[in-house]
């Protein structure tokens, strides 16, 4: 009895390691399979396609002039100062408004007041105040650009002292970007005709569109030379501005000829 009782426990023992390898068998197939199947090449994406950028331009003659005068007076007192320069200013807007512009604004801004010093002539290095100087600012906001030589006359012989800033401006731009898109977009799709036509496929739908139209910026005139009240009015040219456009597109292309 003893010896006959070791056969049933030696044959399981033997079935054990067959029976993984069975079951190991039969999944190898299953691994094989999946790691046969390759990612995506991102550059198939790519195949196909034209990318162009056409630009355009619109001239936009300005309309509105903005011109910044400084009215700067000196005092031994911060009141003289002060005083001096508030009755420079008001002469000044009113000769300006004085000349019956229509639509005209004027606004003051930047109102400084400070102490001049001097250095002691003894070498002490020791500062007292010597007076006081005031700068104080106008705006001129003109829709006639032809005027613009007679303020800059008017202002400067009423008592400004300096013309702080004059920039030309195109007060609505907006039909002249919608023109320059429109032209933009026409010059890219010719230059995509073009390309596809010499590479005998077909010209496709847009695929990607990015496109922007630049309102153009405040422009200030070489040099002004102001002349004398007894000679005309000093001459400025307002000029053009330009609009830009810029757009990029993209294409598909088709097989055959065009």
């Amino acid at each position: 009895m003893t010896t006959m009782s070791k056969f049933p426990l030696f044959g399981h023992r033997r079935t054990i390691p067959f029976v993984a390898l069975v079951l190991l068998t039969s999944c190898a197939p299953a691994v094989a399979q999946a790691n046969l199947t390759a990612p995506p090449d991102p550059l198939q994406e790519e195949q196909g396609t034209i990318q162009v950028t056409g630009q355009a331009q619109i001239s936009v003659p300005a309309d509105q002039v903005r011109i910044s005068f400084t009215v700067e007076t000196e005092g031994a007192s911060a009141g003289e100062a002060t005083t001096e320069n508030a009755r420079k200013m008001e002469a000044v807007i009113a000769a300006v408004r004085g000349m019956g512009i229509p639509d005209l604004i004027v606004e003051t801004f930047g109102y400084n007041l400070r102490p001049e010093y001097e250095v002691s002539r003894e070498g002490t290095g020791t500062r007292t105040i010597s007076g006081y100087r005031v700068q104080n600012n106008i705006r001129v906001t003109l829709p006639d650009v032809d005027a613009t030589g007679g303020v800059l006359d008017r202002a400067v012989e009423a008592g400004a002292n300096r013309v702080a800033n004059l920039q030309f401006e195109a007060s609505d731009t907006r039909s002249a970007r919608l023109e320059a898109l429109r032209e933009a977009v026409a010059s890219a799709r010719e230059q995509a005709q073009t390309i596809a036509s010499a590479m005998g496929v077909r010209l496709g739908i847009a695929l990607e569109v990015q496109g922007r139209a630049s309102a153009p910026s405040p422009r200030a005139p070489a040099g002004i030379m102001l002349r004398s009240a007894a000679e005309s009015s000093t001459p400025v040219e307002a000029g053009d501005h330009l609009v830009t456009a810029t757009v990029t597109v993209k294409y598909r292309i088709l097989e055959g000829a065009s």
